[in-house]
């Protein structure tokens, strides 16, 4: 009987050595999270360096794709290409923005015509763009929302990155791969600083939201 119990009861001895003995699987372990840690490091550049190509390629091809689309577009007429971006519901102070000239010459190539090679092209390039976004962005009404901020942030709008010379934030903009703070340092790295307000809006004791000075 006795010898039945010993046999069930296991041996507080052998129990205490296992506690103290397996040094080797612990070793083994934290090498195994060594080489696990690196393959994942040596991972995460490589998805980081394919997410950048990615990233260039895609802008690449949307660049080309404008470019395209700008070609089919300039071999309209300079009057025509005015009346189909009038037709968008770009004001002309607008437009005269984005391509670089003074309101008074767009007026004028409205009238008379008179349009340069040059100016033709930036013309069809503005159409162009217009014709992207909304085809594949599904972006409706394509002046107001190039009038339209990108961010609660800061005042900057597709206009200003247009006609700034960044038509690639404006892609970007349009996509959605970027963040409106992306875009924006891109566009203007001090922007927080430059749109930094002094206010702030908070719960007042009615519960409606109003405005104070930042150091009230």
């Amino acid at each position: 009987m006795t010898s039945n119990i010993a046999r069930l009861v296991p041996s507080t001895t052998g129990t205490t050595a296992s506690l103290v003995e397996p040094l080797e699987p612990v070793s083994t372990s934290a090498s195994q999270l060594g080489e696990l840690a690196e393959a994942a490091g040596s991972l995460r550049y490589q998805t980081k360096k394919a997410a950048e190509t990615t990233t260039e390629l895609h802008k690449n091809l949307l660049f080309h794709d404008w470019q395209l689309r700008t070609n089919q577009r300039g071999r309209l007429a300079p009057k025509t290409l005015l009346e189909q971006i009038a037709d968008l519901g770009f004001a002309w102070r607008d437009v005269a923005r984005m391509i670089g000239v003074s309101v008074p010459a767009v007026q004028k190539w409205r009238r008379a015509g008179g349009v340069t090679g040059e100016n033709r092209r930036r013309l069809a390039s503005l159409l162009a763009m217009c014709d992207l976004i909304m085809e594949k962005y599904m972006i409706q009404e394509a002046a107001s929302w190039f009038e339209m901020p990108i961010s609660a942030s800061a005042p900057v709008t597709p206009i200003d990155l247009y006609s700034d010379g960044h038509p690639d934030l404006v892609l970007e903009h349009a996509n959605g791969h970027s963040d409106a703070e992306q875009i924006l340092t891109a566009y203007d790295p001090e922007w927080r600083e430059q749109y930094r307000s002094s206010f702030e809006v908070y719960l007042d004791h009615d519960g409606e939201m109003s405005i104070r000075p930042k150091d009230a």
